[in-house]
């Protein structure tokens, strides 16, 4: 994903913004180009229709193994979506911002990294548990540990906790430290086979596999509403955000030279963040009764785990099915 341009690109800026003074700063004949004011009229959006879906899934809902997953997804979108928009704001800002809050805007861009980051893993490990529910549902509905979400959950906030750590170390701020430009290379190159070389074939094979299988058995037609949500929401992140790493891959020693894939990149990545709620509510609604029903009733038919362990559907409706780390 492009959005390491966008840190290189906001850090580096900064960097000069600041010590040159107010020198590059206060041009009002600044044009901004058209695909920053559409990203910033589509994070805040985003932002507001993720904050919705978390509440529903925290205070409103029965929690199963899929909604914890889902509520960790919203809550990084959240994050990537409010990073996009004040970035893109100092931006038109002609960086106005950074030149006096220059830490504050790094902070920003490396939460920004973190919200993809843990987004990609996040998305794997539901295409992987539903695969497995699919092709061992004996295993998923007596075996699989009670708190077995939360528990991934927490490991791949603290994997994408590391990642982003290591690409900041070595790419953003080694500006007075000791790091060579190999070290921020190697780093790269880590990234890159981690996301294409691990999670994605992951993430596409369970997926297809789910698909196929699906498809073969008839029994699965009931729960068709969960398989889709996730086969659509795994597209939509292959097609707007995956492409963004590529790019950030291939223009990496000469992000400069970039331009227009810099600016194509913030936009997609704010598509991909701000789209699942609204996949989430197409799914869940009836043909016949859309926009009628209540949100609630259209996501718990979205997200309704016909294959959920028993010993959590024996648990009564008094307390909550998985924890929420």
């Amino acid at each position: 994903m492009d959005e390491s341009n966008m840190t290189s690109f906001v850090v580096e800026q900064s960097a000069n913004v600041s010590s040159d003074g107010n020198a590059s700063v206060g041009d009002p004949h600044q044009k901004i180009p058209v695909v920053h004011w559409v990203i910033m009229s589509l994070s805040p959006l985003g932002f507001v229709e993720n904050g919705i879906l978390l509440w529903f899934l925290c205070f409103r809902m029965r929690r199963n193994p899929f909604t914890v997953y889902i509520t960790h997804l919203s809550i990084a979108d959240i994050s990537l979506l409010f990073c996009i928009f004040i970035l893109t704001v100092d931006y038109a800002l002609d960086y106005e911002l950074s030149s006096g809050y220059y830490y504050t805007i790094v902070t920003l861009s490396v939460t920004f990294l973190f919200g993809y980051n843990t987004g990609l893993y996040l998305l794997t490990a539901i295409s992987v548990e539903r695969c497995l529910s699919v092709l061992y549902p004996i295993w998923y509905r007596c075996h699989r540990p009670k708190h077995q979400s939360a528990f991934v959950c927490a490991l791949l906030w603290a994997l994408s906790c590391l990642v982003t750590s290591m690409e900041y170390v070595m790419c953003i701020d080694s500006e007075g430290q000791s790091h060579s430009r190999s070290d921020c290379r190697a780093v790269i190159i880590f990234i890159a086979v981690l996301s294409f070389l691990v999670f994605t074939p992951l993430m596409v094979v369970s997926s297809t596999v789910l698909v196929v299988k699906i498809r073969k058995n008839a029994w699965a037609s009931h729960s068709s509403k969960l398989y889709m949500v996730i086969t659509v929401t795994i597209v939509i992140f292959l097609i707007f955000a995956m492409p963004m790493r590529l790019l950030y891959l291939m223009y990496y020693e000469h992000w400069s030279a970039s331009g227009n894939f810099h600016h194509v990149s913030l936009l997609f990545s704010t598509i991909n963040s701000s789209a699942n709620p609204c996949i989430y509510f197409f799914v869940g609604s009836s043909r016949k009764k859309r926009f009628k029903e209540s949100l609630k009733v259209v996501l718990t038919r979205a997200f309704k785990d016909e294959m959920q362990p028993r010993r959590q559907e024996d648990g009564g409706n008094a307390t909550a099915i998985e924890t929420v780390v």
